[in-house]
């Protein structure tokens, strides 16, 4: 029995979020690097949102943005928290989730449109 499209978009980016986190936190050289959580995690909310685009063929435009926001934004509040959890975001935890939840909503809603412009995949594969 398949996981829905949302579901496993979502699981798949929040994973992806915690492994930047990690990186970023066991190698303090990548992690301290300026733009490096904001580039990466906005990045992985894009692919999510394609990715949940591309596994929804059928839908709709606007449920592929939904979607895609969805997927996007739920991971990258998820990759904030740990950001949070681990000392990444020391001092503006509450802004870093802030901001990374609307900005990983935005660019899983860009990965969206992007991911209907690409040939859609089953959910199996």
């Amino acid at each position: 029995m398949g996981k829905s499209p949302l579901f496993s978009s979502i699981l798949v980016g929040a994973v992806l979020q915690i492994v930047m986190v990690v990186l970023g936190t066991v190698i303090p050289t990548l992690g301290q690097a300026g733009n490096f959580y904001p580039v990466v995690g906005t990045a992985i909310a894009a692919l999510v949102g394609s990715r949940f685009s591309r596994r929804s063929p059928g839908v709709p435009i606007g449920a592929s943005l939904r979607g895609g926001a969805l997927a996007g934004g739920v991971s990258s509040f998820i990759g904030a928290i740990a950001a949070a959890i681990a000392g990444a975001a020391a001092g503006a935890e509450i802004e870093t989730v802030a901001i990374a939840t609307v900005t990983g909503g935005v660019a899983g809603m860009v990965g969206g449109v992007f991911g209907r412009l690409l040939p859609p995949r089953s959910a199996e594969s």
